[in-house]
Formats: structure tokens, C-alpha cells, sequence
């Protein structure tokens, strides 16, 4: 195992003690990618510490400092020894017991934390570790995430979590962060096939307006799309990376039911011309009538993006056209290369030699 960025990228970490269960170092890197990467200092708790890698990426990656909870011995003294493998022994403490007591003692501390990692053993029962998660909540700071790995979404009743589960093989990670009370949380809904310079332009403006935009991947599509939801969402990850009032999740079901889950009352859509009104205009009636509360806004698309679609989009790189300037220049390639037909790609190719 290996430290993957940071200040100790490539540091090897030692041995896994036997009956430990790492997070592997693809899993690690997709928890992060969906985190942001970097950080600006702030605490991390890592719980079921096992050999620390989780806890230590995080600060490679920019938090301050870490808090490690172990209950075996020879697990707690990995963690230890890769403290200082990485350069980080002043910068972590180890702690030694039961993660609930352990927990207790924190809440009653006052502590808070950035990041709170948690891999339970599978052995734990499901009431158990939910237990544990209501009571992580008192630990994370206001704009703080809870990340859960496990083989299935781990269970737990209060409903001022909001999150979203991803898995990765045979590992699910589950995302967690509070529901603000106060927040303006507003949905951009769409296929995003593949996601366009108007999308982008539209998600940015609306990121402006609200506190929080989840931007929302359909999955249940009636036509099949080229790439799967989740490939959609990391497209657009990749690109809107530098809004921190952004993030990204795959839907599947109706959008209202969606919007309840993550919290939200308004819908935000691009509006290019009054054809697209008149088309949006039933589904906004029956999004009421689902949803009363449920408000859709329109925001018109600038006029350099009013003759932009995903279709038109799909339609030049199928036939090995460029899409400069249609698409975000840090996914143009990946467009460029997965749209195109295999027979307009064998053309270019052979222009090409």
C-alpha cells in the first residue's frame, strides 16, 4: 500500500497486520476524487483505523491533523509506524479502544472533525455501526462529510444526514454531510450526454444563486446512452471540481422523490428557446402536482450556447468532428475519443498514417 497525492505521494506504507481489511488504494483514490482532492487544513477522524491509510491520504492531501481509533494492538502499532514511514507522527495521534466509548469520549470533548472516515469490520451488525453513526454526526464541523465503506449502505435513522452511496466492486461508499435547515439546495437535472459548455454555464450561474447544487445524472434513460451514469457523473465532477457548493450524483426514479432525499425545493433547468419551455412546461405541472412545494426555475442559456444540445454534440463526434469549444476543454479528448463511431475512428486513424 502507498500513499497515493500529497506531500507523501508514493510514500510506501508497512505490512497489513493479518485480519485487517484495508481500503484498497483504487477505492482510496475514488473516495478522495469525490471528496475534492485537496484540503486546506481541518481535523480528520479515521475510525477502524486498521493501517491508518485512509487517515494519513487525508493528510497528505492538506488536513491538519488526525485522530486514529484502533482496537487491536498490533493494528494501533501499524498505524503508528506508518505515521512516521510518512513524516506525519506530529501530525497524528493514535488512540487505542472500542470506537463507540472512544466516540463518547469525543462527543464529550467537544471535538469536531473535517472528515470522518469509518470502514467497520463486516462482522458488526448493522443496528450497531448505525448506532455509531448517529452519533458521528455531534463530531463533524457544519460543512463537514462522513465517508461509511461496508459491503452494503450502512443503516441509520437521523434525518439530518443527507448523502449518496457509490460502489466500487465489492465495496459500497457511502458519502455523508448535515442537512442545513437554512440551506438553498436546488436540483440540476439532466442526461448529460455527454455534458456540454451550456450545461456547464448553466450549473455555474445557478451555483451562484443557491447555497448547494446537486447536479442530478439520470440513470433510467429511455434511449441508451454511451456511457453509464456514473462515467456521466465523473465527467462532470471532473469538470465543475472547483466549486465547492457543487457536487454530483447519479438519479434513478422520479426527480421529486429525489429532491426530497437530498433536501431540496427548487429544480433549475436552461431554457434555449421557447420550443424548450413549451416542452418543459407539463413535466413542471406534474412535478407540482407530485411535489406541491417543488418550484422549477428557468434560467435562459447565453446566446453563445443557445444552439447547444448533448444530441448535436453526439451527432459531430460520431463522425469524428471536433467539438472544441461545444464541450469543457478538460474532458474535450475524453468526448472526442469515446463518441466517435468505430468506423469513423478507423477513417481518422487512416487519414492519420
Amino acid at each position: 500500500m502507498r500513499i497515493i497525492a500529497g506531500s507523501a505521494r508514493g510514500i510506501r506504507l508497512g505490512p497489513v497486520p493479518d485480519g485487517v481489511r484495508p481500503t484498497s488504494d483504487r477505492v482510496r483514490e475514488a473516495i478522495f476524487n469525490s471528496l475534492g482532492q485537496f484540503f486546506d487544513g481541518g481535523e480528520v477522524l479515521d475510525l477502524y483505523a486498521g493501517t491508518g491509510a485512509v487517515g494519513m491520504e487525508a493528510l497528505s492531501r492538506g488536513c491538519e491533523r488526525a485522530v486514529f481509533v484502533e482496537k487491536n494492538g498490533r493494528a494501533a502499532r501499524t498505524v503508528v509506524e506508518n505515521l512516521e514511514r510518512a513524516g506525519f507522527g506530529e501530525r497524528g495521534e493514535v488512540v487505542r479502544g472500542d470506537v463507540g466509548e472512544v466516540v463518547e469520549r469525543l462527543v464529550e470533548g467537544g471535538r469536531v472533525f473535517r472528515l470522518i472516515f469509518a470502514d467497520p469490520p463486516y462482522r458488526i451488525s448493522p443496528r450497531e455501526s448505525g448506532s455509531i453513526l448517529e452519533r458521528l454526526e455531534a463530531l463533524l464541523t457544519p460543512s463537514g462529510r462522513l465517508v461509511v465503506e461496508g459491503s452494503q449502505p450502512p443503516a441509520y435513522s437521523t434525518e439530518r444526514l443527507k448523502g449518496a452511496s457509490r460502489r466500487y466492486g465489492g465495496t459500497v461508499v457511502t458519502f455523508l454531510e448535515r442537512i442545513q435547515p437554512t440551506m438553498k439546495i436546488a436540483i440540476c437535472p439532466g442526461s448529460f450526454d455527454p455534458v456540454t459548455a451550456g450545461h456547464v454555464d448553466i450549473i455555474r450561474r445557478a451555483a451562484a444563486i443557491y447555497d448547494h447544487v446537486v447536479v442530478a445524472v439520470g440513470a433510467n434513460l429511455k434511449k441508451r446512452p454511451r456511457l453509464s451514469a456514473e462515467e456521466r457523473a465523473r465527467l462532470i465532477e471532473k469538470v465543475m471540481s472547483d466549486l465547492e457548493n457543487v457536487s454530483v450524483e447519479v438519479m434513478e426514479g422520479l426527480l421529486v422523490n429525489f429532491a426530497r432525499e437530498q433536501g431540496a425545493r427548487v429544480v433549475v433547468k436552461g431554457l434555449r428557446a421557447g420550443s424548450d419551455f413549451e416542452s418543459e412546461f407539463q413535466q413542471v405541472q406534474l412535478n407540482r402536482r407530485l411535489y406541491p412545494e417543488f418550484e422549477t426555475v428557468f434560467i435562459m442559456a447565453a446566446a453563445e450556447h443557445s444552439f447547444l444540445s448533448s444530441s448535436a454534440v453526439r451527432e459531430i463526434a460520431n463522425y469524428g468532428g471536433s467539438v472544441r469549444g461545444l464541450v469543457p476543454e478538460e474532458i474535450l479528448e475524453i468526448v472526442q475519443r469515446l463518441y466517435v463511431r468505430e468506423d469513423a475512428q478507423a477513417a481518422v486513424g487512416g487519414d492519420k498514417g
